[in-house]
């Protein structure tokens, strides 16, 4: 069918691009965006340059990737947005997607940039991207040639290389004010591409920030026995899509307190080792979703938090998975639901058993008798809960008759201590340090008074049934259950 063209509407130039300065960048992502087209140039080595230069702040990145000329007019391509169409059959290591990516990130964070490069068959060239003079000019898209010293000197860095390119921001607009601030985001860069390319960086691609190389670091934990790989499969509505699935080390087996170190590491990442529980999606071996999350298959909690699982997917799906602009954010597709959710619901289970330290099975059996000494009270009139002293507890009964108190006395006793649970405290310590229960210690021994009263116990049950049936009643309360060993030696049973 055959249409009439009607009027043009191509946008104008500053009101475009001062929109696509608001797509929602950090500093770190808009780093990692202009990494990526490193990468896909075939960089090797990718220097970042943030100097605070006496309260006028300075970026640029280079690297030694393919570079880019005029003859093809591939460096002017490069500054146009959707240089690339997202549906085009690509290379499959392309980190890119929208040929957004270099101009996005730079606006997003400075009213100008310089793109510097040359090829091993060109020479050097260079072009500025600058918002002022667009809109001075007011005749369209226009780039602008560069003066020697908007350059900083990074004509000569790469001039020295066989091929590279520099990105320079020079009119760094949403730079920090204050050198503290400053200092924070060179460090949030710093953690950000050590995690997102972290499998970059282990095999064969180096970073550095000021010179200071990036080192990997893997949101699954991988120094001797940090994580154990407990699954590996494939979609099987779709084989190219890869699932593995992790339970990281427990924190009572750390060799030291990630949680609370100084040092960025794979345990506690950027919100603490429970919060990064989840989901770690990668494309083309770039880490989209660092801040891990159930992404809606699973609800953060406890029992998971052990819990880590990796997902692989080649940009040939970019359509299905949702990838936007910034490459921040990919959504689990409504086909794979299902299957993703199956598979994390295996590995919630076996951190589960790993948090609970081999005593799962165990409480499972005291569940529902009075063998524990914490009892959940539920008040349904207030939809409240609190935990309270099992007065019933064998324990506590056969204390109270040795001693000889009486039950008013140990019950208003046992009534105060259960009142003054700090229940709230308990709370906000969770919220500050998960971990910091988990580390937790408990007695390895029972002591002279304890092994009295499970004596007494046990003599006592065994007057009225044997002695296998005694000791397993033994078994079904708290603390002894936890102690057979022990037991078994001390009442020869």
């Amino acid at each position: 069918m055959m249409f009439k063209v009607a009027e043009d509407f191509t946008p104008n130039p500053i009101n475009l691009l001062e929109s696509n300065r608001s797509l929602g960048y950090s500093i770190e992502e808009a780093v990692s965006d202009l990494i990526d087209n490193s990468i896909a140039a075939k960089a090797k080595n990718i220097s970042i340059h943030l100097k605070w230069n006496d309260s006028e702040p300075f970026f640029a990145l280079t690297d030694d990737g393919i570079g880019m000329g005029l003859k093809n007019n591939e460096l002017i391509t490069s500054f146009k947005l959707g240089s690339s169409n997202p549906l085009d059959e690509r290379d499959p290591n392309d980190l890119g997607r929208f040929g957004f990516g270099m101009k996005t990130a730079s606006l997003s964070q400075s009213k100008s940039f310089i793109v510097l490069t040359k090829t091993n068959t060109e020479e050097l060239v260079s072009r500025c991207l600058d918002l002022n003079y667009i809109s001075s000019l007011d005749d369209g898209w226009k780039l602008r040639h560069t003066k020697k010293q908007e350059l900083f000197g990074f004509d000569d860095v790469i001039s020295s290389y066989k091929s590279g390119t520099a990105i320079i921001w020079n009119n760094w607009d949403k730079a920090p004010v204050k050198k503290d601030d400053f200092d924070f985001i060179s460090n949030k860069i710093y953690d950000y591409v050590s995690v997102c390319f972290h499998r970059f960086i282990e095999k064969d691609v180096k970073i550095f920030l000021n010179d200071n190389e990036i080192y990997a670091c893997s949101p699954i934990p991988n120094n001797v026995g940090g994580a154990e790989e407990f699954s590996h499969t494939s979609l099987a509505s779709n084989r190219e899509v890869k699932l593995s699935a992790y339970v990281i080390q427990h924190p009572m087996k750390w060799e030291k307190n990630y949680e609370h170190s100084l040092n960025f590491n794979s345990y506690k990442l950027f919100n603490g080792f429970e919060r990064q529980q989840g989901v770690y999606i990668y494309r083309c071996n770039r880490l989209l979703t660092p801040n891990g999350g159930w992404l809606g298959v699973l609800k953060a909690g406890n029992s998971a938090k052990l819990a880590r699982v990796t997902i692989d997917y080649p940009n040939n799906a970019d359509t299905i998975w949702s990838l936007d602009i910034t490459k921040t954010n990919a959504f689990i597709p409504y086909e794979f639901v299902n299957e993703i959710k199956a598979f994390t619901e295996k590995i919630k289970k076996r951190s589960n058993i790993k948090i609970n330290r081999g005593n799962r099975m165990i409480r499972e059996k005291i569940s529902n008798s009075d063998g524990r000494i914490w009892k959940e009270f539920r008040d349904n009139t207030y939809e409240s809960l609190r935990f309270i002293l099992n007065k019933d507890h064998e324990l506590i009964k056969t204390f109270a008759k040795e001693n000889k108190i009486k039950s008013s006395e140990i019950n208003s006793l046992l009534d105060t201590i259960s009142d003054c649970l700090p229940t709230k405290k308990i709370i906000e310590n969770y919220d500050d340090d998960p971990s910091c229960y988990d580390r937790a210690s408990t007695n390895d021994k029972l002591d002279d008074i304890q092994l009295k009263l499970a004596k007494i116990i046990f003599e006592d049950e065994k007057a009225t049934s044997t002695k296998n049936k005694a000791f397993s009643y033994l078994m079904s309360m708290v603390p002894y259950c936890y102690h057979e060993n022990q037991l078994k030696k001390y009442l020869n049973a």
